[in-house]
């Protein structure tokens, strides 16, 4: 695929084509728009909150570290990420005819469904030989994620497959949405119900929400990105997707909450349940800007370690893992012991990076990123280019940017990988777009 960078046409013609297939895509997508119009404010919104009017957010241990140089810093960061999304640079573009309207072949689809299929049997396999055991656990009246993690071992090899999961339902999108290649094969659709139904079990099992919400999240970028958007029904959803979404969210965690903290504990010290919800929701991001405010402030750093930026890395299976960890000393966890809430254990996208690679570093990399994530907006904004398939990586990243380093994490790794091996084997489509443009 390194020919598909560039040209072997005039620029112009190269543009022109691009342009041909070009579509306009929804305002919330867009990494400018988010940086500067979501991230910034809500950064300067979470500082204003606590430290200028002082309202209290909970914190465990009642330490506070979100303020002054700390804050100062964060701010630099974000305005990096904001400048790297206006740079004039197009990493993704595929200015050559012949190298678009590719099509990742189908069997790669299958390969992809079948490695994730394989990953959940093996995490979740004792549970398919023994269904009443299953049952004994969902009908149980503790929380059903610390009794299935007490029962499970989570190898970080073979059950880490199971992540490829989302790489199959980005692909499937693609397909489904971008090409417009017809109608799934049966078994393709059969793999995507029940990749889906275990995506589902994992997110309750496993407390492991993100999970079910990157899904979704696959799915509306590809469906109101690139689908038939003639049906006023439908474009009137896409225009309040942000607030549908956000509903959406904030009920499947009022629900996931329920059976894994409120039932078993909080019920009987709280008061009101949507209170409760409010509070536990603001505090996975404020906390962890908290915490990686107060890595910069306590700990010393940089580290140099890239415990964050290349956790996949240091959790690597068989060898490396082991390896990487024992050569490293990095301590961010003798932070979290000491200062942290021991329930919001997130140490911030935004901090992580300066405390593994110092400010001046730190600043290039968050532009670079932002850089990265408006090129792949554009790649896919352009439904012939092969490219856009890193888009949802990029989204994840930015949307979950206050939490923790999306794109680092072993989840994302596998995704990464996923996607560009669908990219080098992508072929000429065989049978033309039959669809207009939405």
């Amino acid at each position: 695929m390194s020919a598909t960078v560039g040209s072997f046409l005039p620029r112009d013609a190269g543009a022109s084509a691009a342009a041909a297939q070009r579509i306009d895509l929804p305002w919330y997508l867009r990494p400018r728009v988010l940086s500067a119009c979501v991230l910034l404010p809500l950064y300067i919104l979470a500082w204003f909150v606590t430290d200028v009017l002082d309202v209290q957010v909970s914190n465990a241990r009642g330490y506070a570290f979100f303020h002054g140089e700390a804050f100062l810093i964060g701010l630099a960061g974000v305005l990096a990420l904001v400048y790297g999304t206006f740079l004039p640079i197009n990493v993704f573009s595929i200015r050559d005819p012949r190298y678009r309207g590719l099509e990742p072949p189908l069997w790669f689809i299958y390969l992809i469904g079948t490695l994730a299929l394989v990953g959940y049997t093996f995490w979740f396999g004792f549970l398919l030989r023994s269904p009443g055991l299953l049952l004994e656990l969902l009908s149980s009246a503790a929380s059903l994620s610390f009794t299935m993690r007490t029962q499970l071992v989570r190898s970080a090899g073979v059950s880490s497959l199971a992540s490829l999961g989302l790489a199959f339902f980005v692909l499937v999108a693609h397909r489904v949405w971008t090409l417009r290649a017809g109608p799934l094969p049966r078994a393709l659709r059969l793999m995507a119900w029940l990749l889906g139904a275990l995506t589902l079990f994992r997110a309750f099992a496993w407390a492991e929400r993100l999970a079910l919400i990157e899904v979704g999240v696959v799915v509306a970028l590809f469906c109101f990105g690139h689908g038939d958007m003639t049906r006023p029904l439908l474009r009137r959803v896409r225009q309040a997707l942000p607030l549908l979404g956000a509903s959406a969210v904030i009920g499947f965690f009022a629900l996931a909450e329920f059976d894994r903290s409120w039932s078993s504990h909080y019920a009987a010290i709280e008061s009101s349940y949507g209170r409760f919800i409010a509070q536990r929701l603001v505090n996975y991001y404020y906390q962890a800007l908290n915490n990686g405010a107060g890595l910069i402030t306590v700990m010393d750093w940089p580290s140099y370690q890239f415990s964050n930026l290349l956790h996949w890395l240091h959790q690597f299976p068989v060898l490396l893992g082991p390896i990487v960890r024992y050569l490293t000393t990095a301590r961010a966890n003798d932070f979290l012991e000491r200062f942290g809430d021991p329930e919001f254990s997130n140490s911030s996208g935004l901090f992580a990076v300066f405390y593994d690679a110092g400010l001046p570093l730190g600043i290039l990399l968050l532009a670079v990123f932002g850089c990265l994530a408006q090129s792949a907006y554009q790649a896919f904004r352009e439904r012939d280019n092969v490219m856009g398939l890193l888009f949802p990586v990029f989204f994840m990243g930015l949307i979950e940017f206050f939490r923790f380093w999306y794109i680092g994490n072993s989840r994302a790794f596998l995704l990464i990988v996923a996607l560009l091996m669908a990219i080098a084997l992508a072929r000429q489509r065989t049978r033309p777009d039959r669809t207009p443009p939405a």
